[in-house]
């Protein structure tokens, strides 16, 4: 049986040697590398996050925060190896806001207030001209398995499909959590094979955003590398070892 607690420990300490090499990092004067630096952060702090969660006693629920660091890192990965991935990114995001005001300004609860709807117009007259712009220079809608193809994650995309069964609900995830013989589960953990799996996705994920750093800021890549071997060394070393 793997051994959760020392996993735990293991992933902690992993975090905390990433973190201290993060501090001493400048950022590139640079849009695109701003971006990826927030992405970076979100994948560290979302790493910690699942930590919480297994250690909270709510381990069933992590792979929903796996899922969107498998994806942070695809978008990652892409914006690191072209720059102008960047305009995808704007192009996406813009074409949700114009979508989300067009359907909040619709909503029938939402017909008598005129200042919201005036401010939801607002929004999207800023919007709309940039959706339009980028539309023009020949972007579209990116699905998720092209964003995974594209940064060369194709490997990746079935965790991710796994993970998106526990974000959305679907029946066999809902099925494998609390459906019990004679009665229904509610707080318990997920097998630890399970939990171990969720952790070992969790790190590697981290791992292969923090290797990105030298893309993006002024760390050197030989740094990084020595520090991602000495975590992987610890935590195989850990995952060998059952209780």
């Amino acid at each position: 049986m793997p051994d959760i607690p020392k996993m735990l420990l293991a992933s902690h300490e992993a975090k905390n040697n990433f973190d201290k090499i993060l501090m001493a990092a400048n950022v590139q004067d640079s849009g695109e590398a701003r971006v990826s630096a927030h992405f970076y952060l979100t994948i560290s702090e979302q790493f910690a996050a699942v930590l919480h969660l297994i250690e909270g006693g709510f381990s069933s629920h992590a792979p929903i925060v796996v899922r969107s660091m498998l994806e942070g890192l695809a978008s990652l990965c892409n914006l690191v190896s072209d720059p102008a991935y960047l305009d995808q990114m704007r192009f996406d995001n813009a074409r949700s806001d114009v979508i989300l005001f067009d359907e909040y300004a619709a909503a029938p609860s939402m017909q008598d207030d005129k200042e919201a709807i005036a401010k939801l117009t607002e929004w999207k007259d800023k919007a709309k001209p940039l959706l339009d712009e980028l539309k023009a220079k020949g972007f579209q809608k990116q699905d998720i398995l092209e964003k995974f193809k594209k940064a060369n994650m194709l490997e990746n995309y079935v965790a991710y499909r796994v993970f998106c069964s526990f974000a959305h609900n679907q029946l066999t995830t809902l099925i494998a959590r609390h459906a019990g013989k004679f009665e229904l589960r509610y707080h318990e953990e997920a097998p630890p094979e399970t939990t171990a799996s969720v952790m070992a996705v969790a790190l590697s994920i981290v791992c292969r955003a923090f290797e990105t750093l030298s893309k993006f800021t002024d760390l050197r890549g030989e740094d990084l590398a020595r520090a991602i071997d000495e975590v992987d060394g610890k935590w195989n070393a850990v995952r060998n070892a059952r209780q």
